[in-house]
């Protein structure tokens, strides 16, 4: 009986508090991967703490020797296999003017490469790249060595198309984007009713799907919001 009333309270107290093991593994993974990852570098890490948020651990780092003593944000998470989820390192050595080129130079090749998909709206595309990976002229091609693979986000026109019209749309995008060599981790379809009355240009959501490149498309993709 005692055992029947503890368990649920250990649970919910593990749920928003974590426990010393828990921890103690979160904080030998970040240390591991800071090894793994900035192997020429010195960090110190904080005794973290339990993120109920993210059901994991939030770490601060600060490099050993650094004249800014900044404190950068680390994130574990996974109970059974636990990874380092957000390194804020990482983000503040992204190329961010390099990166909003190549993604604007990218969008408007991918919707070249989509002009004969119906209901295309618009096409933007999420890449990531470090500073000095290339010289800050260096013009977009698909052949470049980024960080991580694209992620492509579609928004398209719901009245345009059915619910077996936008699978087969879909078809064909991943058809395109195969036969012109691209390498990309998702796309991110939003297909919405535009009010013409209204400034909003997003819309609302009508279809959401998303794809890889190896999947098979089907309607059980395809997640219909009734307005």
């Amino acid at each position: 009986m005692i055992m029947i009333l503890v368990l649920p309270i250990l649970f919910f107290y593990n749920a928003f508090n974590g426990n010393p093991l828990s921890k103690w593994i979160a904080a030998s993974t970040l240390d591991k991967y800071l090894q793994d990852t900035y192997p020429n570098q010195e960090f110190n890490a904080d005794k973290g703490f339990y993120n109920f948020k993210i059901g994991g651990y939030s770490f601060e780092v600060n490099k050993i020797g650094a004249e800014d003593q900044h404190n950068y944000e680390f994130e574990v998470t996974g109970f059974f296999r636990p990874t380092v989820s957000y390194d804020e390192i990482y983000y503040a050595n992204l190329d961010e003017p390099l990166i909003e080129k190549w993604e604007k130079e990218v969008a408007v090749e991918i919707q070249d490469i989509f002009q004969d998909i119906k209901g295309v709206v618009r096409t933007n595309v999420q890449i990531e790249v470090l500073k000095g990976s290339y010289d800050p002229e260096t013009d977009w091609n698909k052949d470049l060595q980024l960080e991580k693979p694209m992620y492509i986000d579609v928004l398209m026109d719901a009245k345009q198309l059915s619910k077996r019209e936008l699978v087969e749309e879909m078809k064909k995008m991943q058809s395109h984007l195969k036969s012109a060599g691209y390498t990309y981790d998702m796309v991110n379809i939003n297909a919405n009713l535009f009010d013409e009355d209204s400034k909003d240009d997003q819309g609302y959501v009508k279809y959401a799907s998303s794809f890889t490149e190896g999947q098979k498309i089907s309607l059980r993709d395809i997640e219909e919001y009734n307005q």
